[in-house]
């Protein structure tokens, strides 16, 4: 139980933090046990997204439905008896970067569903009390997006997030995305005319506008995708698409979201958007500088509109610059290039 605890508590990266306590659930149970983190949405939508067993890898053709349903956080653990098995479900505590809900279920078979109730149930008030934890190192208290301090210290780890989350040991992730390989591309999004909000509006409302654009961006981008506040009216992107004009796709329909949003006494924003393919070689610097000279350009030349920098390189738009060399330490701080 303690090593449990250890796993759980010492896991940084969020993105692994649901297959740790998954792990920690099964070492507790047995190896006989089928464990399996199921994603609610909205009412009626549930999907199974990593399972560990035979059992819970046919759950959503089953009574594990409506079962998954009734968890509610803080309801502690339920337990019912689904087609002749013994199972649990918990919900887990979302971080306030969640736009779904997670919920652990169990099938012990023949087992007695009440033997590790209460063990579950503090792993559980565990798992809620890393996620709160993470929150208030990673985020950013304004916008609740991830803040400039975590991109720098996991930049590596966000480009190899989905390939790692494949497979864990037993565990096999379901969401079919996640062995695609597809690329992964970034971008800066800076808020048009920002200064002008402020001087114009006051900051309570240039506030107001920050928060409105955090809020569109969860409404827009996956769950999967990173989303950072820079600061400032200065915000990152790093998500996975298969090609350039998936991804401009994705980027555009932020920006039209953020055109056609009523931002409270200010009325309409807009925003200029540059974007970058990320390859494995790639160094924070790189990535993020020609970002920000495709967002340049764009802002250049009539800004609120999406601006990708690879297609003004072939265009001739703007110069190819040669890449950086990797930093030596590990201390990168991205505030350089945005001084």
């Amino acid at each position: 139980m303690l090593k449990s605890v250890e796993t759980i508590s010492s896991c940084r990266d969020r993105g692994r933090l649901p297959c740790a306590f998954s792990r920690a659930v099964v070492s507790l149970l047995g190896e006989s046990a089928d464990v399996g983190i199921f994603v609610r949405g909205a009412p009626g939508d549930v999907v199974l997204r990593m399972v560990c067993g035979e059992t819970l890898a046919h759950a959503e053709q089953s009574g594990w439905r409506d079962f998954i349903e009734e968890a509610r956080v803080d309801g502690g653990v339920k337990i019912r008896t689904i087609d002749g098995h013994n199972c649990g479900a918990v919900a887990l505590h979302s971080s306030e970067l969640a736009t779904e809900q997670l919920i652990l279920g169990y099938d012990l078979g023949q087992g007695n569903p009440a033997q590790h109730v209460e063990e579950i149930d503090c792993l559980a008030r565990i798992y809620g009390s890393q996620i709160e934890l993470l929150d208030y190192s990673e985020l950013d208290t304004l916008t609740h997006l991830l803040n400039r301090k975590t991109f720098d210290e996991t930049f590596d780890r966000l480009l190899t997030s989905h390939a790692e989350h494949g497979a864990d040991g037993r565990f096999s992730d379901r969401r079919g995305y996640a062995e695609d390989g597809s690329p992964a591309w970034l971008c800066v999004v800076d808020v048009d005319h920002f200064k002008r909000v402020n001087d114009s509006f006051g900051h309570l409302f240039g506030d107001e506008v920050l928060l409105r654009m955090g809020e569109l961006m969860r409404k827009t981008f996956r769950g999967g995708d990173r989303l950072f506040r820079f600061g400032g009216e200065e915000f990152v992107v790093i998500l996975n698409a298969a090609d350039e004009r998936l991804a401009a796709a994705s980027f555009n329909r932020f920006r039209l979201s953020v055109e056609s949003h009523e931002f409270p006494q200010v009325g309409q924003v807009t925003c200029s958007i540059g974007f970058t393919a990320v390859s494995a070689m790639d160094v924070p610097t790189d990535v993020v500088g020609r970002a920000d000279e495709a967002l340049y350009f764009a802002k250049e030349h009539g800004r609120n509109q999406v601006c990708c920098y690879e297609q003004l390189v072939t265009e001739g738009a703007i110069e190819k610059h040669a890449p950086a060399e990797a930093p030596v330490a590990d201390d990168f701080d991205i505030d350089a290039l945005f001084g």
